[in-house]
């Protein structure tokens, strides 16, 4: 069977809300990544440890890993 989870590698913003949200708008799936991050102090707390801020473009791999794991793969 093909391992089916998602690569851990760095991710741009856009490219990674849209793999959390691909039924909606690129401006949507944006904010609703945003949201969720914002709405969940722990993940947010360890994203701002490992130096990600608000309007971060580009997400570092272990930046990536950790929104799987408090999100989920998407």
């Amino acid at each position: 069977m093909k391992d089916q989870s998602l690569p851990i590698h760095p991710y741009g913003w856009n490219e990674l809300a849209q793999l959390y949200s691909p039924a909606l708008s690129s401006s949507a799936q944006n904010k609703q990544l945003l949201r969720w991050i914002r709405n969940h102090p722990q993940l947010r707390d360890e994203l701002a440890r490992e130096g990600w801020v608000k309007g971060t473009r580009r997400l570092t791999s272990m930046q990536v890993r950790i929104i799987v794991a408090y999100l989920g793969e998407p």
